[in-house]
């Protein structure tokens, strides 16, 4: 008889050992187990569960391996979990650094400056920045430290709406009525009258179905793009956008292709190259939404944008179209309806249309323009509308009052394009070494250095020459500004350096008279000569 069955219980019977002894002849380790178990024998049968564990276990190998090897696995991850989490929770409690070494090494720490050092370059570059003290009547400013008069050409209020009394006496009433701020984003609590009724008059001057506002024209123009393209949609992109719209693309984080600044050849031959990609890879085109992003007036160059053969090419290949007219709005067109009137092309061709009412309206904020679906889509995904405190009600009631001036002065646009023409001939007769780069419908004229000279000339040195005349304009009384672009600035869209040639920016304004335009060209030519003399 094996030794297990002739061992004694506590009580001093022998029954049950002489039980377990025979049933260890006949049964298997588990079933004894189990049968000692049974009996209530509790002792007995903790000290027979190593051996039926383990005969159980050899038997489960022999019949189901891969149910072993999976519960193995759960086993040893639990084990693993176990120890990680003590181990972790002792080494909270344990510092490798005395306080005395942590609060030396705080001392010791120097952030990294967040931008460069200034050069002595650039600091007298800032400190030559004209700065406007005040707006003067007869389109005049006076700056600061400098009591003399300037006639101002830097200002982008092409229609003089920021000093009509119609848009001061609105702002006020509106003022009075629903006080300064609105406090709160528009889909929130932040929605006022004024707001509505900005949207409703531009929808209905464009005669489209709708329209949303925005507190700003940056957030605007950073905020429709994304609203609609996501990770995995495509955009081809004008490369010569500015950077709010260029901002609204990366945040868009969709594909970016760029095709070369207004150049409808080059866009069709990204178009066709989607299209080859397309059959190449079995790609289903309408599983992706694809949109074509550019400006109507382009403030980097003052190009106009060949609306008529955009808009062909992208029914034609199925596109949607996103197009900027903050500086179009109010100016082009027979009736300041934009570069669609101008250009002959229904507003409903243009899928999403982007206006600011910064500029022809000399207010605060932005408009995009659609259908219904376009409008009520950006309620909830556009960053700008629905994060952003809404405009003061006074600045939208303001510009309700300046739209409310362009349709009831249409002589307002006609004398813009007549001092638009004249500054640029008087520019042209200034020098032969000027030349006007910019779109002959442009109010924001960009004058460059004409290719007889800046082929000789690095851009530096350009831009140097186009600096001193700026100066020169200034000291005789005549505001002009430089294109500016960031020192060392690389695209957005595609990491590349942006080359872009230095450029003079004058801007044309309704309210120019004859006699201004007369003295401008008397300054450019003084000073062109004079600056021009030392080249």
């Amino acid at each position: 008889m094996p030794a297990l069955g002739r061992r004694i219980l506590r009580d001093g019977s022998e029954e049950a050992g002489v039980q377990a002894a025979t049933a260890t002849a006949t049964s298997s380790p588990s079933s004894l187990f189990i049968q000692t178990l049974s009996s209530g024998n509790i002792v007995e049968a903790a000290k027979l569960a190593p051996i039926a564990y383990a005969h159980w276990w050899l038997r489960l190998i022999q019949e189901d391996p891969w149910h072993v090897v999976v519960e193995t696995v759960l086993l040893a991850f639990i084990i693993y979990l176990v120890l990680l989490k003590r181990g972790s929770g002792r080494r909270k409690g344990r510092s490798e650094l005395s306080t005395k070494e942590v609060e030396e090494l705080v001392a010791e720490w120097r952030p990294a400056p967040l931008v460069p050092p200034i050069t002595p370059q650039d600091r007298q570059l800032i400190d030559e920045t004209p700065v406007i003290e005040a707006y003067l009547e007869a389109n005049r400013v006076r700056l600061v430290g400098d009591r003399k008069p300037k006639l101002n050409l830097v200002s982008l209020d092409f229609l003089g709406m920021g000093s009509r009394k119609e848009l001061k006496d609105a702002a006020k009433e509106t003022l009075e009525e629903y006080g300064c701020g609105s406090c709160g984003p528009r889909g929130f609590y932040g929605s006022v009258l004024p707001h509505v009724q900005i949207e409703n008059d531009i929808a209905a001057f464009l005669g489209t179905e709708g329209a949303i506002s925005y507190s700003d024209t940056a957030s605007t123009l950073s905020s429709t793009t994304p609203a609609f393209a996501k990770r995995g949609d495509l955009l081809l992109v004008d490369a010569g956008i500015s950077e709010a719209v260029a901002v609204g693309v990366e945040l868009s984080r969709a594909r970016v292709v760029t095709y070369r600044h207004n150049d409808m050849d080059d866009l069709k031959r990204a178009l066709d190259a989607v299209l080859e990609e397309d059959k190449r890879l079995r790609r289903d085109a309408t599983k992706q939404r694809r949109f074509i992003v550019s400006e109507a007036l382009f403030r980097t160059t003052g190009q106009v944008v060949d609306l008529k053969r955009l808009v062909e090419l992208k029914k034609k290949y199925g596109f949607r179209l996103i197009l900027d007219e903050s500086l179009s709005f109010g100016v082009m067109g027979s009736t300041g309806r934009g570069a669609t009137e101008e250009l002959g092309v229904p507003v409903q061709d243009v899928d999403i249309l982007m206006v600011s009412m910064a500029y022809a309206l000399a207010s605060v904020g932005g408009v995009c323009v659609g259908n219904i679906e376009v409008v009520d889509h950006q309620r909830l995904s556009g960053a700008g509308y629905c994060f952003s405190a809404s405009a003061p009600p006074f600045v939208s009631r303001a510009a309700s009052s300046a739209l409310a001036v362009i349709k009831s002065s249409p002589e307002l646009l006609q004398q813009l394009r007549d001092n638009t023409t004249a500054l640029r001939k008087a520019v042209q007769v200034a020098s032969p070494h000027l030349v006007v780069v910019s779109a002959p419908q442009s109010p924001v004229i960009h004058v460059g250095l004409a290719e007889t000279l800046s082929s000789q000339k690095t851009v530096d040195e350009q831009a140097t020459m186009l600096r001193d005349i700026v100066h020169g304009a200034l000291v005789d009384g005549i505001f002009i500004t430089e294109a500016k672009h960031l020192k060392n600035e690389k695209s957005r869209l595609d990491g590349n350096p942006v080359k872009s040639a230095p450029t003079l920016r004058i801007t044309a304004r309704a309210t120019l008279t004859p006699n201004d335009v007369k003295d401008v060209a008397a300054v450019l030519r003084r000073v062109c000569e004079r600056v021009l003399r030392r080249s």
